[in-house]
This record gives structure tokens, sequence and C-alpha cells, in this order.
């Protein structure tokens, strides 16, 4: 099969649109509601409408690595399913040169009776491969796959983790015009990724375009030549993956990329109906404000400088009810939880002495040397009764802050203190 014009573009979306419509109404049930349901259906809203992607224009080269970087639920995933031709657009168009590899939701072709075998056959045909081109390729994908001892078995006896390594290699080994990667690099062992990742680059080496989904924005900014940023299914940015990956930190820093609502000198400004805050109310935080040593608003920080979060909060706990419990979570920008203190179990004094619990104050959680390497994260507040067993008012990752280089870097997210010593045998 001749490769396409590398003079045209590989994918191109011209004004693309993807709609979904939601159905705002509860569930109901003619024999269990009778004559109510009928009413209910009577009176029930139109579907509300909900844009994945609007006015997607974009140009994708020949050959290039194209990265794409947003928060959850930007559109990033539906850009590719587009691409892919799982999702028709709504409005507009899209057009892809050549054969695809979606790399997404990998062994949904897979028949679960089948042998492993047998389903490289399967999905060969489902990707139109002639069957002499499978029987030539077929040692390369099982030997790549590792999953030779298992080629006689039903896939539905195989972990998800077997079941993707075998379709992954069964995509990667048909050298595709384009291909579409949407966070495969989980996909099993460190030894199984490394091979994947090189195999996927030695495309570019046969002029394939390789579109590629993460939200490791170390590897975007390394390996993609331009990427665009996605914030609420709109395009806000697209140029080289470096400037990218400025430009979506800088999102993440206003609130816009994970869609947090802090302004920079308030990191929250309560607003009603957020599904990442729940409780009682019977303690309610009201703010929350990052400080330096000198008590002045920050969002930026350095590694190994102070670090202060300020929980203003109003109780109406009656008399007798017992001191609450303030708790903070620090996570990355991908939300991997690195350190979650409370103060009942805290060494600082902060846990119920027996004297009364003011009705309104600021909670300081001090961090005289902040340990965390260049990058953006996340910060939980919560307040719960003295059991942790009910939450008042828990704001689950509403808050984000950025901490730069300072130094030499180092490997990792934190910094441990430590010395190096060495000994004569």
């Amino acid at each position: 099969m001749s490769r396409p014009d590398t003079d045209q573009p590989a994918v191109v979306f011209d004004a693309v649109g993807v709609r979904f419509l939601l159905d705002p109404g509860p569930a109901v049930s003619l024999r269990r509601d009778g004559l109510r349901a009928v009413a209910a259906l009577c009176r029930r809203r139109r579907k509300e409408e909900f844009w994945a992607l609007r006015d997607v224009n974009l140009e994708i080269r020949p050959g290039e690595i194209f990265g794409v970087v947003g928060g959850n639920g930007t559109g990033k995933t539906t850009l590719l399913k587009i691409m892919a031709g799982i999702y028709p657009a709504t409005v507009g168009s899209v057009r892809v040169a050549g054969t695809l590899a979606p790399l997404i939701e990998l062994g949904a072709a897979f028949n679960p009776e089948m042998t492993g075998e047998e389903n490289i056959f399967l999905s060969g045909s489902i990707h139109r491969i002639p069957r002499r081109e499978i029987r030539r390729r077929f040692d390369e994908i099982v030997d790549f796959s590792g999953m030779r001892d298992f080629l006689h078995v039903p896939v539905k006896n195989y972990s998800s983790g077997m079941l993707i390594r075998l379709a992954f290699s069964i995509i990667i080994f048909f050298r595709p015009d384009v291909v579409l990667i949407d966070e495969v690099f989980s996909v099993g062992d460190e030894t199984f990724q490394q091979k994947s990742f090189e195999k996927i680059l030695s495309f570019r080496e046969h002029g394939a375009t390789i579109v590629l989904v993460s939200h490791d924005l170390n590897l975007i900014a390394r390996i993609a030549g331009r990427a665009a940023v996605l914030s609420r299914g709109r395009l806000a940015f697209v140029g080289p993956a470096a400037e990218a990956v400025i430009h979506y930190r800088n999102l993440l820093l206003r609130g816009e990329g994970l869609e947090p609502v802090w302004d920079g000198r308030e990191a929250f400004a309560p607003q009603p109906g957020d599904f990442r805050r729940w409780g009682d109310r019977r303690v309610e935080i009201t703010s929350v404000v990052f400080t330096d040593a000198d008590g002045q608003p920050q969002t930026s920080f350095r590694t190994g400088g102070y670090f202060e979060a300020r929980l203003s909060y109003v109780s109406r706990l009656e008399p007798g009810a017992g001191r609450p419990v303030f708790g903070v979570a620090l996570s990355t920008a991908y939300r991997m939880l690195l350190y979650g203190p409370n103060t009942r179990d805290s060494e600082s004094g902060l846990g119920d002495g027996g004297e009364p619990f003011p009705r309104q104050g600021i909670v300081r959680f001090i961090v005289p040397s902040l340990p965390f390497f260049a990058g953006d994260y996340l910060f939980s507040a919560s307040v719960y009764d003295p059991t942790l067993s009910i939450a008042h008012d828990h704001h689950d990752q509403m808050y984000g802050f950025r901490v730069e280089d300072a130094g030499p870097r180092e490997f990792g997210c934190v910094r441990i203190e430590c010395r190096w010593e060495v000994e004569q045998a």
C-alpha cells in the first residue's frame, strides 16, 4: 500500500463540534410509578446539550508527533475518537489520510470465546489487513506481546493486562499511516512499556503520523514537535510542544486546565453545586489562601521554601460537640496523593485539649521547607467530626499552586533530607 501524499495534511479538522444530549430527569418506571410516571414524562424538560468539542480547526502534518494535553473532561479522548471514526462529528468534518491505528479502547473488538491466535486474525481482518500479511507478521506479534504460552487460551480467561498487551501488539505491527495513542504507556511492566514506546517512535522512520494524548507533560515536551491544548472543548493553543506545556501549566494556575476555582490571591471562592465539595456545613471552610513567610498571598513557591495554607472557617457546632478535625491533602496535578495530614493525628497540639473551640477563625497549615520539586500541585482542605466519620466540609482538590525550580534538578517528586557516605570495605 502506498503512503499518502506527504505534501497534504495527515489529519484535518474543519470547524468540528461534537454534541451529546444529556437527560436531566430522574429515571421513572411505568410499572412502579403508574400515572405519576406518565405525568413526569410529560413534564420532563428537553434533553440538555453538552458540547464535548466546539469549533476545532486543526491540521496535523505527515510524519510529525503531535501531542494533545488538557484536563479531565476537556475533550482529548473525544478528539481521538472523532479521528478514529468512533464518534461522528455533529458539525464540521474530519479527514484522515491513509491507514489508521487507534490505540484506544484496546481489545474492544476481541471475541471472548476465541483464542488469542484466532483473535489476531480477527483483529487483522477488522483492520483490513490481508491474511497473508497477518501470517507473515504473526511470530513478531506474538513475540512482542510475550503471550506465546497463552495463544490457545480463550481471551475471556485473560487478565485485563494480558488482553491489552495482545491488542496493542496486533495493531502496532501493521505499520499504519496515522497512530492515535491515548495513555497507553501504562500497559504491562516497565520492559513492555519501553518496548512499546520505542516501537511507536520507530514509526516516524516510515513517515507515520503519531497523535499522542498524555498527562505526562515532560513526555509531550520531549518527543512531540507540536501540541494542542484543550480547555472546555476548545483549542486554547496550538504550537511548539514546549510552548504548549507552558500554556497548559498557566491554565492550571488560573484554574482552567482542571477547572478548579482559585483566582490567585484567594484560592477558593465557594460555588454552589460543585461536585468536589460535600458535607453538612456545621463547620464551613469559607476560604483557603496560600501565603509566604510574611503572610503575603502566593500561588508560586520554591523547592525548600516556606509554604503556608490558611483555612478560614465558621463553626455552627453546639457546645460540647467536640473539637472538629481539619485536614489537608497535597497531590500532583494528575491526582496522585503525596501527603495527607490532619490536626487530630498531628504532634502540634491541635487535638482536643478540652478548651472551647472558637466559633470563627483560621487554621494554619505550615511547611517550613517545601520538599516538592518543580511542577503543579492540587490541594484539598477538609473538616470532619472527631471520629472522622462525618464530613462537615470537604473541598476535594479544589485549589492549586505551583513550585518553581530552585537549584539542580533531582529525580522524583519530593526532596528527602539525606547524605552520602563512603566506607572502606
